[in-house]
């Protein structure tokens, strides 16, 4: 009897959960999910396999809290609904809101099997208010409890956080892609300009701010934006008063991703350092692989573990955040630091940058 996989997850499925699920289907798995759909997110589950059944609880607009409680109250009887429905054996979940929700749900009637798997930190696992030392408590008590493995997309998560108050199995997953899911790589366009890309969510838009502001109104260099998020609006207007700053808008990851980083000459993955935020300091995004995978140099932002990854690969560049001397100087060296970047690209291992191998242990670790 197939092993009944149920993914309950709090947005729609992205790039990562789909190679998952699709994984996992594919592998002899009977696979269900459960899932919120938010607006800022593309919708992609037309690539999910047809034999994974998908579930949505409901709608949940981004940074509206208070209402979110009201929406994650009212999914509690379909949730309990949908649990007796599919019987999980095993459970793979994105946070403590939906272990909550799967808690009120009495969960461990039906398994204890339950594997969280970490993709950003939350911020109250680096903040000192009242509320954030409350929700760590808690936090320490329903891992303990309830969860009886962890999947982490970084290793400075489980090492900044996770060690002390999770002493269970865990696994290291980074979010590379599968080489079954790439499209082939098409050739490089040789550019009279030089192109530099902004490819996914847009979540940081002081970042994004500076860059723009470097290159508006100059002849040699273009910004191609390509995705959505809480800052599409800003970026949009930029890209309506600049002719060399443009904007595509949303995207689809499994169809068009080779023709993006094709036309590219750097993708910029330049964080908002000035906030404090310790996630984005610690996280490793999907854009560092593909960027390797596709041999396109990166721009990150000094004092992230992302920009540790840039400089030990040789790969790309490192600014301060926001620093347009930075990004002045960066764009100035490219030409010459060209074929220096290709030849880094070339000795780097397939396994650093695609997760064939990792899944084989993720098939194992489940």
């Amino acid at each position: 009897m197939k092993n009944r996989l149920l993914f309950v997850i709090s947005h729609q499925p992205n790039p990562r959960f789909i190679k998952q699920i699709n994984y996992f289907s594919e592998n002899g798995f009977k696979v269900n999910v459960i899932y919120f759909y938010r607006e800022y997110l593309a919708n992609l589950n037309k690539h999910i396999d047809n034999n994974v059944n998908i579930y949505l609880l409901d709608n949940i607009e981004n940074g509206k809290y208070l209402k979110r409680i009201g929406i994650y109250l009212k999914s509690i009887f379909k949730l309990k609904k949908l649990l007796k429905k599919i019987q999980p054996q095993t459970i793979i979940l994105t946070n403590t809101d939906i272990l909550l929700l799967l808690i009120i749900n009495r969960i461990k009637l039906y398994t204890n099997n339950i594997i969280m798997e970490i993709s950003d930190l939350p911020n109250y696992t680096f903040d000192d208010s009242i509320t954030s030392k409350l929700q760590r408590y808690l936090d320490k008590i329903f891992l303990r409890k309830y969860i009886s493995k962890m999947i982490y997309t970084s290793p400075k998560f489980y090492e900044f956080y996770y060690q002390r108050e999770f002493k269970g199995q865990y696994l290291i997953l980074e979010n590379k892609p599968l080489l079954s899911i790439l499209p082939p790589r098409i050739d490089k366009k040789e550019n009279k300009k030089i192109i530099i890309g902004i490819v996914g969510l847009l979540l940081y838009f002081k970042p994004y701010k500076a860059l723009f502001d470097v290159v508006k109104n100059r002849d040699d260099i273009e910004v191609h934006i390509y995705g959505k998020g809480i800052y599409e609006e800003e970026v949009e207007s930029y890209a309506k008063r600049y002719c060399n700053i443009k904007y595509f808008g949303v995207y689809d990851f499994f169809t068009d991703i080779s023709k993006i980083y094709a036309s590219l000459d750097m993708v910029y993955i330049s964080y908002d350092t000035t906030k404090g935020d310790i996630n984005i300091k610690l996280a490793l995004p999907n854009k560092l692989y593909e960027a390797i995978y596709f041999k396109v140099p990166i721009i990150a932002t000094r004092e992230t573990y992302l920009a540790q990854r840039v400089i030990e690969n040789h790969i790309g560049y490192v600014i301060k955040c926001c620093q347009e001397e930075d990004i002045e100087k960066i764009i100035s060296k490219y030409r010459k630091d060209k074929d220096i970047f290709c030849s880094s690209f070339d000795k780097i291992e397939s396994n650093k940058y695609l997760a064939d191998t990792d899944y084989n242990k993720l098939i194992e670790f489940i």
